[in-house]
């Protein structure tokens, strides 16, 4: 009978299949590493790893990087990842402690996969990723040991839910710029959204942009790129007016998904020297993919810390304002 060991495993190779893993920056297409393995490789290599040294595995400081930038977009593929990388420790310290004391196996493993996640929530600030699965295995030994030593009654278990991301309220897609209009105020959400997409639109227009936004606009509506806004999210809205309720998109989605350490230091205002102390230290405010030598922080992640909202806008909405700002008739 599976248990949750088996779950998490069958999860992960349904979600990576035979693709190769970038563990980088998250997309093989992006990544400058040219060399990315499939994910069965990638896990024999991540395991081989944290038994000889996590503490000093490269490897492991980016599969925790990736984890807490998945965390922050409340994507659990990287969790479940990391989960499906370090489980196979515990096997048999599981087996053995059911067989010598009587206790439930799925009980065990189950418990020992929970105090694995609570202690990745808590060591989410002020402590170095290099750290980071040494503590998750060592508290995930402890409590199953203390399961084999005490009354199975003083510590029930519950069903472990891992698949499910963790609740986050609905991102504030409000822009902070100067208007007479204020966004709070506005109740309905649709026509908050056409404002929001239609000062993108005007923006652009008055930089200069806008030509490059049309090339972008066109490949969403050509189908080779797909704006990062579920349909069951867009069409939500009751907008019966506009082309395609597939065509929206981050404003995000328009900047690189990854810059260098150099240039997010200069953005957040501080030395490049002393972003790697801070990440050194594990009190960099998000997390940064190692990549190589160096490190890649992304845009979004730098984006919340410096409280930038990333609005949600519509191709129809942005290219409205980009044709009020030229003095045209919609």
């Amino acid at each position: 009978m599976p248990d949750v060991f088996d779950r998490i495993e069958w999860k992960v190779r349904e979600i990576f299949g035979e693709e190769p893993v970038c563990v980088h920056v998250g997309d093989v297409k992006e990544c400058e590493i040219k060399r990315h393995p499939t994910y069965a490789k990638f896990r024999a290599e991540a395991i081989s790893a944290g038994v000889r040294s996590a503490a000093s595995s490269r490897l492991w400081e980016s599969i925790i990087a990736m984890g807490r930038l998945c965390d922050l977009d409340g994507n659990d593929t990287w969790r479940l990842v990391i989960l499906d990388c370090i489980v196979p420790c515990f096997r048999s310290t599981s087996m053995k402690i059911s067989r010598d004391f009587g206790v439930d196996r799925e009980e065990i493993r189950s418990a020992m996969v929970a105090t694995a996640l609570e202690v990745w929530a808590d060591t989410a600030m002020g402590v170095p990723p290099r750290h980071v699965r040494d503590r998750m295995v060592k508290a995930a030994f402890e409590v199953a040991w203390r399961h084999g030593n005490v009354n199975l009654s003083e510590y029930p278990t519950d069903d472990v839910e891992i698949y499910s991301g963790p609740d986050i309220s609905a991102q504030d897609s409000t822009m902070r710029a100067s208007s007479v209009i204020d966004f709070n105020i506005i109740r309905d959400a649709a026509f908050a959204e056409q404002v929001r997409g239609e000062r993108f639109g005007s923006l652009f227009q008055r930089l200069g942009y806008f030509d490059a936004m049309r090339v972008f606009h066109d490949e969403i509506r050509a189908g080779r790129r797909s704006g990062s806004v579920s349909h069951a999210k867009a069409s939500g809205l009751p907008r019966s007016w506009i082309s395609n309720p597939n065509l929206y998109y981050y404003a995000s989605d328009l900047y690189p998904s990854f810059i260098g350490l150099r240039e997010a230091a200069s953005v957040m205002g501080i030395a490049e020297s002393a972003a790697h102390r801070l990440i050194r230290a594990g009190q960099f405010p998000f997390p940064a993919a190692r990549a190589g030598r160096s490190y890649k922080v992304s845009v979004r992640a730098l984006m919340h810390f410096k409280d930038i909202p990333d609005a949600i806008v519509h191709v129809d909405d942005v290219e409205n304002g980009a044709l009020h700002a030229s003095g045209g008739v919609r």
